[in-house]
């Protein structure tokens, strides 16, 4: 069985660097890329991302999922849905 590799473009990794470094700055700063996802933490559980405390966005349409169990971080809700946003509207993923 093999695996296949989805390389992302100059323009889509340049995004997604920026994408990054503004999440961080809202407090999510480890992150893993995965089947066409990004997950943003704000810790990790071993070598991984918690469960908890996180962000899901998904490259390829208008996808965001959220979990949080620290209630301070709802309150940066509207920054990380604009980071997103800016995200896809670079990218042009309008839907």
């Amino acid at each position: 069985m093999s695996a296949e590799v989805k390389v992302l473009s100059a323009s889509t990794r340049t995004n997604l660097e920026a994408l990054k470094h503004h999440m961080k700055k809202l407090g999510f700063k480890y992150f893993e890329e995965k089947d066409g996802w990004i997950d943003f933490g704000t810790s990790l559980y071993g070598a991984r991302l918690s469960n908890t405390n996180k962000v899901s966005v998904h490259f390829n349409n208008r996808n965001m999922f959220s979990m949080f169990d620290n209630l301070d971080l709802y309150d940066k809700l509207p920054e990380v849905k604009q980071a997103i946003l800016d995200f896809y509207e670079a990218e042009g993923i309008k839907e």
